[in-house]
């Protein structure tokens, strides 16, 4: 979908279209799921904070301002509603501790039950911001321009940032041989 059938669904949804709500979510779920992956960690915090997004996103609809980047507007709703999320669950004392210790968010996990080559990676090798850059960039398929303007950063910084991430991916490759 490109900016301006975006920009029109986000229009559609604003005025109470159905199955606008359905297209958008149809082609932002990965995306948006990874990102979430990649600030929060834990696979189902993130489906509980994607779930509020699009709720969010429903809601706020009618305050979106045509012309604007959509998935931008989106993400940042992502990544604000994920971190206060995580501000959340560092206040709550939990009783019910988990197989693995009982993380609570605030560290940079992913599910155990998501393992993969690259996935491994990510979670040793990556800090969070490089995690993100590399989601952003490499799963959603922004541009790194959109990515500065979303995680607040200059451009030059997520360019390099997003380099040393790939050089540490591209090394520990080849020392596994993958």
């Amino acid at each position: 979908m490109d900016r301006i059938t975006l920009d029109n669904t986000m229009l559609r949804i604003a005025r109470g279209d159905e199955d606008a709500f359905e297209e958008l979510y149809n082609h932002t779920k990965n995306g948006l799921y990874s990102f979430i992956l990649s600030i929060c960690g834990d696979h189902h915090m993130a489906e509980d904070v994607m779930q509020s997004t699009y709720i969010r996103i429903r809601l706020s609809a009618k305050m979106y301002k045509a012309g604007s980047n959509t998935l931008a507007w989106i993400y940042t709703i992502a990544k604000n509603m994920t971190y206060n999320e995580l501000n959340k669950r560092k206040r709550e004392i939990s009783l019910d501790f988990d197989e693995r210790g009982g993380n609570i968010g605030g560290h940079y996990t992913i599910d155990d039950s998501m393992s993969s080559p690259l996935l491994n990676i990510i979670k040793t090798e990556l800090n969070q911001v490089e995690a993100q850059i590399i989601t952003l960039h490499l799963i959603s398929g922004f541009k790194h321009r959109e990515i500065a303007e979303m995680l607040e950063k200059p451009l030059g910084s997520v360019l390099w940032t997003y380099k040393n991430a790939l050089n540490k991916i591209k090394s520990r490759y080849k020392e596994e041989d993958l």
